[in-house]
């Protein structure tokens, strides 16, 4: 109804039918949220006859972010540590997201976000880690989460770019318009893809392998390094998984209480985490 608010309520009413009869058949122990949601959003996409419902607001989103951009850019750059700042600013991106129940409030994030720290910080460690495959070769694969945030992982990538300049990084947009997620679109949008590698991973608001572009599988299992995995979905959908080869690392904003438990956080805290054996 927000999209389009003189949509005919009987189509309304069929969607709904059509989402409770997709909850009723599947395993929801089993089904992770993003999973959930892409149904939902296709759903949405074919009631409204539009394949991307939310691009007016991530066209929104991203002129916001690349209007900061420049302020942001300016901040990181002056930092003791400039990459510690960017990791710290392209988790505080990952408030852009239409599909947590939060109010957004993007530049008073930004006005406060040298107040805010980490409650789970694993920075030491992904600093070891990718001096460790920039020794060897290795290569380091983002995982991009929603649109608008990805402006901040461009000054991510641009600041490893300074210290790093021979690693090799790819970033890994969503493969169809899925939510508020980045597409290759939004990417191009912002001129990530003039400075770094850009492919396409799978149409889910997550990672879901069976649906994934060859291109993505190949860097995802190929090579050592590190992933780094941006936001709740990526999380969600990767959370256990075994990956062979690569250091797993999440950076996100806990936005729900499930994070909270799993992270024993509290919404709005900013997690940067290692995955480990037992976790």
């Amino acid at each position: 109804k927000m999209i389009k608010p003189d949509i005919a309520s009987d189509i309304v009413i069929s969607a709904q039918k059509k989402l409770m009869e997709f909850l009723t058949d599947v395993d929801i122990n089993k089904t992770s949220a993003p999973i959930v949601g892409q149904f939902a959003y296709n759903l949405v996409a074919e009631m409204l006859g539009l394949e991307d419902p939310y691009q007016h607001l991530k066209d929104e989103y991203n002129q916001l972010a690349l209007e900061l951009y420049d302020e942001v850019k300016g901040i990181v750059d002056s930092a003791k540590d400039p990459l510690f700042e960017a990791i710290a600013v392209a988790a505080l991106g990952n408030t852009i997201d239409f599909a947590a129940q939060h109010q957004i409030d993007l530049i008073g994030d930004f006005k406060n976000f040298s107040l805010q720290s980490f409650k789970i910080n694993d920075y030491n460690e992904f600093k070891k880690s990718l001096e460790i495959i920039n020794r060897n070769e290795g290569q380091l694969l983002i995982l991009a989460d929603n649109c608008g945030e990805i402006v901040f992982d461009k000054l991510l990538v641009e600041t490893i770019k300074k210290l790093y300049p021979d690693l090799e990084i790819i970033v890994a947009v969503r493969s169809k318009p899925i939510i508020n997620d980045a597409t290759l679109k939004d990417a191009e949008f912002i001129g990530l893809t003039n400075i770094v590698k850009v492919i396409e991973s799978c149409p889910v608001p997550g990672i879901d392998l069976p649906s994934a572009t060859e291109e993505f599988k190949k860097y995802f299992h190929e090579k050592n390094g590190i992933i780094l995995s941006k936001g709740q979905g990526n999380f969600e959908t990767m959370y256990g998984m075994e990956i062979p080869n690569k250091e797993l690392f999440y950076l996100l904003k806990a936005k729900c209480v499930l994070m909270e438990r799993i992270f024993k956080a509290k919404i709005g805290d900013l997690i940067f985490k290692k995955k480990t054996a037992n976790f």
